[in-house]
């Protein structure tokens, strides 16, 4: 058997991922986009009657660039106007579109924060506490009250992220569309996925570089991983990251923007649906759901460190061997606490024998 290091089979495994999702994007493309419009590709007969089909769909797919910019600005400035109402009609009239952008990003992101947030701890900790909870689970207000604070003082610069993504995608740097119908509803489902794909993947290795380089974990990662026992994790930990870590777990939802065509609503909507994931799998409640990364993969994640790196599943922690189970860890501690037990004893007679032998031989020699 050859001698292959776990980084080569890493680099291998990598590379294989990535020429798959190629050979799937580029199919897709050719099926369902105009990337290949004239080639000799698109006239073969298989692929011509899919393409007639695919587009069968897109009844908006000749709309000018320039059109589908329009679209997206106007869609952001709308999104603005649903937070601006509250604020005085001359700071509408004043205030820069992409800093209303930045400042109705921040406001979202508080909400669904303290909203989720709070409704979740409401109900996990003081309505149900006593039946999801061992004693001693639950976390102190004063651990909250810290990932409060550090994620509230981040937030503004989480902020920055969307609003970025939103004036590329204005200016027209990605391939995200405005409406459905430019791509049309079956090619629509299946750049989701691809989409989807993407991030999971980037998320991934995002999350394992920020554990594996270590100045990444000494300087940005190890603020969120001192919460790092069931008792100090909570749903406000979810954000509770440095500002840079943050971004840096969420940035593959920007730059799979650039390759693959997304619906750019679509897109914001789970960008902002992270921030409720990532409240959701800090309260160390197990659903085991398979395939889902839940909170008791996240709860192990936080207590081994080296496992579990996933977004949303486990099929990219499994692939490169991160993998471990709620109840696989359990079995673990279970008979590492049984074996320092059998060791204590086995020290305490050897201990009593010893002392015996010393009697005996002092004994003897009286």
């Amino acid at each position: 058997m050859p001698n292959t290091t776990p980084f080569k089979i890493l680099a291998k495994r990598f590379a294989i991922c990535a020429f798959i999702y190629a050979i799937l994007l580029s199919s897709t493309l050719l099926l369902a986009g105009q990337a290949f419009e004239g080639t000799r590709l698109a006239n073969f007969r298989g692929i011509k009657s899919s393409r007639e089909w695919f587009l069968s769909f897109a009844t908006k797919i000749d709309m000018p660039l320039s059109e589908r910019l329009t679209l997206i600005k106007e869609e952001n400035s709308w999104k603005n106007s649903l937070v601006m109402c509250f604020f005085p009609r001359a700071w509408q009239e004043v205030l820069p579109h992409m800093f209303q952008c930045w400042l109705r990003n921040w406001i979202l992101c508080m909400a669904v924060y303290y909203g989720i947030g709070g409704l979740w701890s409401y109900y996990a900790y003081l309505c149900y506490g006593d039946k999801l909870f061992p004693p001693g689970e639950i976390p102190a207000l004063a651990d909250m009250l810290e990932q409060i604070k550090v994620s509230s003082l981040a937030m503004p610069l989480y902020s920055l992220l969307p609003t970025v993504t939103e004036y590329a995608a204005e200016k027209g740097w990605t391939v995200s569309y405005p409406r459905v119908e430019n791509v049309g509803l079956p090619a629509c489902v299946l750049y989701f996925f691809l989409y989807m794909t993407s991030v999971e993947f980037g998320v991934y290795w995002m999350h394992r570089w920020l554990h594996d380089v270590k100045p990444f974990y000494t300087y940005l990662h190890y603020d969120h991983h001192k919460y790092n026992k069931n008792h100090t994790l909570s749903p406000f930990a979810g954000l509770a990251f440095h500002p840079l870590d943050g971004i840096m777990q969420a940035v593959a939802y920007t730059w799979t923007m650039f390759y693959c065509p997304m619906h750019f609503l679509t897109h914001e909507i789970l960008l902002f649906a992270t921030g409720v994931w990532t409240i959701n799998i800090h309260d160390c409640l197990h659903g085991n759901v398979w395939p889902i990364m839940g909170a008791g993969y996240h709860a192990v994640h936080h207590t081994a460190y080296r496992t579990n790196y996933g977004h949303y599943f486990v099929f990219f922690d499994h692939l490169f061997d991160s993998l471990e189970t709620p109840e696989d860890n359990k079995y673990k501690l279970e008979n590492s606490s049984k074996g320092s037990k059998v060791k204590k004893v086995e020290v305490k007679a050897d201990s009593s024998a010893l002392a015996s032998a010393s009697v005996a031989e002092a004994m003897k020699t009286k």
